[in-house]
């Protein structure tokens, strides 16, 4: 394969990196409306099944929904569940976006040679609006955690990536939020990683997991470019 550089993979993650959420969603509202839940008490307990959701213990947003309504102290069949999620699903969707970099970048390394894998801790809702933004297309390899039931950072859902890909972790870089310690798994199974410096709560506490850390994807090249060389 040839590269403009040392790497022949890169993985990215994709909330917060790739893509970013917009204020006011209205999803967890409507659908507290439509099944009569109390918002505030509902929301929590839906929080609270956050890891087994996207490990694949609990199959999907209907289910933990209803899990979480449950918990509440509310019954909520599945049909009502899966109807008030269709009909606001759209709202949710709306409140993503594609940072205006990321496909630009995608293209660019793609025309290099460099194989893309997307590593996401996400469940099946996360993976619709993956889809809706259209950016299966340039990746080729996709793994979501609900799919593999591995979490960021355990190392083989890194090393199921970097299998598809047919590289090794050394021959990879990832580029990330730094959210879960997602940089500090990468670099355990070799990887070369790359910041993504979103300002948020975790920022400070993956600067310490990070080899390069950059303010936008525009720099991942160049950075590329100078991670390699140490490597080289």
């Amino acid at each position: 394969m040839r590269t403009i550089h040392a790497f022949q993979g890169v993985c990215f993650d994709l909330f917060s990196t790739l893509v970013h959420r917009k204020p006011g969603n209205p999803f967890f509202r409507n659908v507290a409306n439509d099944l009569g839940l109390d918002l505030e008490a509902w929301k929590k307990a839906y929080d609270d099944l956050h890891d087994e959701t996207m490990a694949g213990i609990v199959p999907g947003i209907v289910e933990r929904i209803s899990l979480a309504a449950k918990a509440t102290g509310v019954q909520c069949s599945q049909e009502a569940t899966r109807a008030a999620v269709t009909r606001h699903f759209p709202g949710m969707a709306a409140s993503f976006e594609t940072d205006p970099q990321a496909v630009p970048l995608l293209k660019h390394l793609r025309g290099q040679g460099v194989a893309l894998a997307l590593v996401s801790n996400a469940s099946d809702h996360a993976e619709w609006i993956f889809d809706r933004l259209g950016l299966r297309e340039h990746f080729d390899v996709v793994v979501f955690s609900h799919q593999v039931k591995v979490l960021k950072p355990q190392p083989e859902i890194y090393r199921h990536a970097t299998d598809q890909l047919g590289v090794s972790g050394q021959d990879c870089a990832f580029v990330g939020d730094g959210q879960h310690h997602e940089l500090a798994g990468a670099r355990g199974v070799g990887m070369a990683t790359v910041l993504l410096d979103r300002r948020l709560r975790h920022t400070e506490q993956a600067r310490t997991e990070a080899d390069i850390v950059l303010d936008d994807l525009a720099g991942v090249p160049n950075a590329l470019d100078a991670l390699s060389g140490s490597r080289l």
